[in-house]
C-alpha cells in the first residue's frame, strides 16, 4: 500500500466513523433518558436532574451530530489538502498551491488539483462537487454564524434541518444528513484517488 492509499484509507475510515459514533452514542442517550424517567416515578427531580434530563432528551442528538459533521468535513478538507500537496511535490509546474486563489481553502485545493494536477474529477461542474459545496455552506454557518441562516441553502431544505418555523436556525437532528455527507464525500475522494493513481502522483 502506498502512502497515498494509506492516507485515503485513514481519511475514509474517519469520515465513515461519524455515523457509527452517533449510533453508538444514541444508545447512551436513550438509556440515560430512561433512567431519569424511571427516577421520576419514585421521587421528584432536583433542578440538576431536570437539567441533565433536558440535555439528553432535547439537546444531545443535535449537539453530537453537528460536532461530528464539522469533524467529518475537516477530515475531507484535510484529504483534499493532502492531494494538492502530493501533486505539488510530484509535478515540476512553476505554479504552486500558494499561487492559486479559490473561494476559501477547500476550493483552492480543488482548483489546484484540477488545473495543475489535471484531475477531471475535481472539476467544479461535477454534481459531486456541487453537493460538497452545499455541505460546506452548512459547515460555515455552523462554525461562523452559530447556526443562524439568512438565505436559502438547498442541503438544509433537502434534509429539513431547520429549527422552528422561522427557518432562521440550523439544528442537525437527521441521521440521514450524516449518512448523505459520508457517502458523497468518500465517493468523491475515491474518484479523485483513481485519477491520482493513474497519473502516478501517489507515492
Amino acid at each position: 500500500m502506498t502512502n497515498f492509499e494509506l492516507s485515503l484509507s485513514v481519511y475514509t475510515s474517519n469520515i465513515n466513523s461519524i455515523v457509527s459514533i452517533f449510533n453508538d452514542s444514541e444508545q447512551i442517550r436513550k438509556q440515560k433518558t430512561i433512567e431519569f424517567e424511571d427516577r421520576l416515578k419514585v421521587k421528584n427531580w432536583t433542578q440538576e436532574e431536570f437539567e441533565q434530563y433536558s440535555h439528553y432528551k432535547f439537546h444531545f442528538d443535535w449537539l453530537l451530530m453537528q460536532s461530528l459533521f464539522v469533524s467529518g468535513f475537516s477530515y475531507f478538507e484535510s484529504f483534499m489538502r493532502s492531494v494538492a500537496d502530493s501533486i505539488e511535490k510530484a509535478s515540476n509546474d512553476r505554479i504552486k498551491l500558494k499561487d492559486i486563489k479559490g473561494s476559501g481553502y477547500l476550493d483552492t485545493y480543488r482548483k489546484y488539483i484540477y488545473l495543475i494536477g489535471e484531475i477531471e474529477s475535481a472539476s467544479s461542474d461535477r454534481q459531486e462537487w456541487k453537493a460538497i459545496v452545499g455541505f460546506k455552506e452548512i459547515r460555515n454557518v455552523l462554525t461562523h454564524e452559530r447556526g443562524r441562516v439568512n438565505r436559502k441553502i438547498n442541503k438544509v431544505e433537502e434534509h429539513d434541518i431547520y429549527c422552528g418555523p422561522s427557518k432562521a436556525l440550523i439544528r442537525i437532528k437527521n441521521i440521514k444528513f450524516l449518512e448523505d455527507f459520508t457517502e458523497i464525500s468518500t465517493n468523491y475522494m475515491k474518484l479523485i484517488a483513481i485519477e491520482i493513481k493513474k497519473k502516478n502522483y501517489s507515492s
